[in-house]
């Protein structure tokens, strides 16, 4: 193979292993930036200590250590969202109609959880006998996305009051993320690139690798975000090496 120079893209398909190790098969996971793996070593220098050799090089061995890698994603899928917190999710979801009556303890001119988000302004809230039906807007307000009523200081909810609510409900079909319930998260990564100095295509696959976030993740930006991970390349049962690359032409 001749000098080459090279600027490369690739879609990345990552495989997120289960806690065992095991394969789940690789699918292509947003929009990959930069994997950048990093060979590792240790030099070990054995010096002399004579008159005329103190400080001098004797002997030196270079040992290999651990290999680790960086990859960068600018648009990701909820599995690696979830890996940027350590968490894991579930299914989030919620039929339409009226759900179970509630007991909300009334807090005066302040915001207090119902227990369901994304209501209706349907939703019938009464004092704890059931004898009164409190008008929204006079004796309370709604937030309806949030799942939230705010008793308000001029109308008829004394504070502490236990009341009745009863939510009526919107559908929700979405995902929760518990974040820090899953810190040992592995993936496979098996890169399809090419280099665009030259159009050769490559591929590149990387067996195991143990990932940890390093950025920061903001909730509220004024830009696109980007999410890295840094990790160990693990060689697992049945190889010799953590990596491979593969030149197709």
């Amino acid at each position: 193979m001749s000098a080459f120079s090279f600027i490369g893209a690739a879609d990345a398909y990552v495989d997120l292993l289960t806690d065992e190790g095991v394969r789940t098969g690789l699918e292509l996971k947003g929009n990959c930036t930069q994997f950048i793996p990093k060979p590792d070593s240790e030099r070990k220098e054995q010096t002399g200590n004579g008159r005329a050799n103190y400080g001098q090089v004797l002997a030196s061995v270079t040992l290999p250590k651990p290999m680790t890698a960086k990859i960068t994603f600018n648009q990701l899928d909820a599995a690696l969202f979830a890996a940027a917190f350590f968490g894991t999710n579930t299914a989030l979801t919620q039929a339409a109609g009226a759900a179970a009556e509630r007991d909300v303890t009334a807090i005066l001119d302040k915001w207090v959880d119902i227990g369901n988000m994304m209501i209706t302004a349907a939703t019938t809230v009464k004092d704890p006998t059931n004898t009164t039906i409190y008008v929204k807007d006079t004796d309370y307000e709604l937030n309806l996305r949030l799942g939230m009523i705010k008793c308000l200081s001029t109308g008829s909810i004394t504070a502490g009051e236990v009341l009745n609510v009863i939510p009526t409900c919107e559908v929700i079909a979405g995902i929760t993320t518990a974040a820090m319930t899953k810190s040992n998260v592995r993936i496979r990564i098996k890169l399809d690139g090419q280099n665009f100095a030259d159009g050769r295509n490559f591929v590149t696959d990387i067996y195991q690798m143990r990932l940890a976030p390093t950025s920061e993740f903001s909730l509220i930006s004024n830009d696109f975000v980007d999410v890295t991970f840094e990790g160990s390349l693990e060689t697992p049962a049945g190889y010799d090496e953590p990596m491979k690359h593969h030149w197709l032409s």
